[in-house]
């Protein structure tokens, strides 16, 4: 589950519920997938939070392709009714979209 936060620049600030085993350093990367922009791509990004940071990573997505255009347009609409796109997890909050995320360094 995540909350965008849309900056200047055409940056989506993508905040992610951390899970409590989930280790990382900085320099790290995670790979991202939104099945509703791209069912089987998935991207690495940065995270951009403090290791230190314990309930949540951060990652900052500047759009500079056709991929990245898509998510910052995609968290910019209001939330759709579509099933696809309900909210993952127990708890159910605006700005939450369904995506998966997979580590790597």
């Amino acid at each position: 589950p995540s909350i965008p936060s849309l900056l200047f620049l055409q940056v989506t600030h993508l905040v992610i519920e951390r899970p409590q085993s989930f280790q990382y350093k900085p320099g790290d990367y995670i790979y991202l997938n939104i099945p509703a922009i791209a069912a089987y791509e998935w991207h690495p990004f940065s995270i951009s939070s403090a290791p230190e940071q314990q309930e949540t990573l951060w990652l900052h997505i500047r759009s500079l392709g056709q991929w990245t255009n898509k998510l910052y347009e995609y968290f910019q609409q209001p939330e759709p009714p579509s099933p696809e796109l309900r909210p993952l997890g127990p708890r159910e909050g605006q700005g939450r979209r369904r995506g998966q995320v997979g580590a790597g360094r």
